[in-house]
């Protein structure tokens, strides 16, 4: 490099415009710097400036020259620098603006489609769309859309990321942040002649001038590579998972939250263990044994019969398998004339309670009025005539597999024990399953307790009425 001190001048040498070679930076002026790598073309001619006006000055000359690929470097902003290097206006704050109309136009779609399209909700009578409820969501997206815009925007007008530049070749570009002020022109510049150029820009007072070349690119470290490689295969890994677990069954979850719960030590149902010598993991009952808490002793609460009572229930075991035989069409045909078509029920036989086995409350009839509504209710209807949701569609069905169930003001029920009642709750009649497993003992009192209450009022006297109820009474006969 020539020492900018000197004040002589040398000739320069006559080259083609368009080749990078030492020669061409030779200039005439205070110091220019020779190229630094004539196999690599020139990229920028960098000129140094010692004052902000000299700067603002040849940026002015540079731009009424044609040149419009040249930037000023500086440690702080200058006045004027703008209009001297007509720097036209950005286009960067309609990025922002239509960024946020789409993002207001984003809003409002998809709170429409989502609430009136979609999932229409009817709630309180509140309209399905409405603009005061969705601009907090219009004004959020559009804010979203249009900062992450305008971010992306800076950075793809301004080509960054950037990591590496030309002019940091230069060790004197260094001090831009310091005290020093830079103008650079881009070799891509359709105005740009190598030797014309520098003299431009010596001749508009530059203190220094040298070219920056092309870095050339170094091939990548082999380690690099593999790690790359690697790292490549490795991101395949979940993605292959992924599209295996879309593409096949399993019986397990696919994620594993709590592996204690995935994965115990029991075994289930129908399933085979090495620990027992039969070879099966579900064991039968001991026999002679009873499990902890459900010994029920209590015949009259448990099963609605008189004290010992299950010994009846033992007796009358044979009797209930001939009914069960007896039911068959072969068999009813080879009775004898005269015989009876059904045999009487054996459950007819046991000692059924008359009372209920807990004491009656208000707060029992309460919950059996609960229950019932529950359990009872869908089939036997509110009143217990029979004429439950169920019951009305199963009629409109007609598929003839419906057998409507009993009124429960009937003779017989009305005057049937308490304790055969319970039996039917428990175990099931006719059609109707059991709900011994769904209710609990005293919820079926409960529910007896209502049906009796039911029961009571379609036949009750006038003088079971209290008398200040009497007077709310309406005659509702013909």
């Amino acid at each position: 490099m020539a020492d900018h001190s000197h004040s002589e001048t040398n000739p320069v040498t006559s080259t083609p415009h368009d080749e990078a070679s030492p020669g061409t930076a030779e200039a005439a002026v205070r110091g220019v710097a020779p190229a630094a790598d004539p196999k690599q073309p020139v990229a920028y001619v960098l000129a140094e400036y010692s004052t902000p006006e000299a700067l603002v000055k040849a940026a002015r000359q540079v731009y009424q020259q044609g040149y419009t690929k040249f930037d000023a470097h500086s440690p702080f902003p200058i006045h004027g620098i703008d209009d001297a290097m007509g720097i036209k206006f950005t286009h960067l704050p309609w990025f922002t603006f239509f960024a946020g109309g789409l993002g207001i136009i984003t809003a409002t779609l998809l709170i429409y489609y989502t609430n009136k399209e979609w999932y229409p909700y009817l709630i309180s009578g509140k309209p399905l769309f409405s603009i005061p409820s969705a601009a907090p969501v219009m004004f959020e997206l559009m804010v979203l859309f249009a900062a992450i815009t305008t971010l992306l925007g800076m950075l793809a007008l301004n080509r960054l990321p950037l990591f590496t530049h030309p002019l940091f070749q230069s060790t004197r570009f260094q001090r831009v942040t310091n005290d020093k002020f830079f103008l650079s022109i881009d070799a891509r510049d359709p105005k740009y002649k190598s030797e014309k150029t520098i003299q431009l820009l010596t001749g508009l007072g530059a203190e220094y001038v040298e070219t920056c070349h092309k870095e050339a690119s170094a091939p990548l470290p082999w380690a690099f590579r593999t790690a790359v490689f690697l790292g490549l295969l490795l991101a395949m890994v979940p993605v292959s998972m992924v599209a295996w677990k879309r593409s096949t069954y399993s019986r397990e979850p696919r994620i594993r939250v709590i592996f204690d719960m995935v994965s115990q030590p029991k075994k289930k149902t129908q399933t085979t263990s090495t620990l027992w010598q039969d070879g099966r993991a579900m064991r039968p009952w001991v026999e002679g044994t009873i499990a902890k808490g459900e010994l029920k002793a209590d015949d009259a609460f448990y099963r609605g019969l008189k004290p010992g009572g299950l010994n009846a229930v033992a007796a009358t075991t044979v009797s209930m398998t001939n009914l069960v035989a007896n039911q068959d069409g072969a068999a009813a045909a080879a009775a004898t004339p005269g015989a009876p078509a059904t045999p009487p029920d054996p459950l007819d036989k046991l000692p059924w309670i008359e009372d209920f086995p807990l004491e009656v409350t208000p707060e029992l009839m309460k919950r059996g009025q609960e229950r019932y509504n529950i359990y009872c209710a869908t089939c036997h209807g509110l009143g217990g005539v029979g004429n439950g949701l169920v019951t009305i569609r199963a009629i409109e069905l007609a598929e003839g597999t419906w057998v409507p169930p009993v009124t429960f003001h009937s003779e017989g029920l009305r005057k049937q024990p308490i304790g055969r009642m319970f039996h039917s709750i428990s175990n099931g009649v006719r059609k109707m399953p059991g709900y011994g497993d769904q209710i609990p003992e005293r919820d079926r009192w409960a529910i007896l307790l209502y049906v009796r209450a039911l029961q009571k009022s379609k036949f009750a006297p006038l003088s079971d009425v209290p008398p200040e109820k009497v007077n709310q009474l309406t005659d509702v006969a013909p």
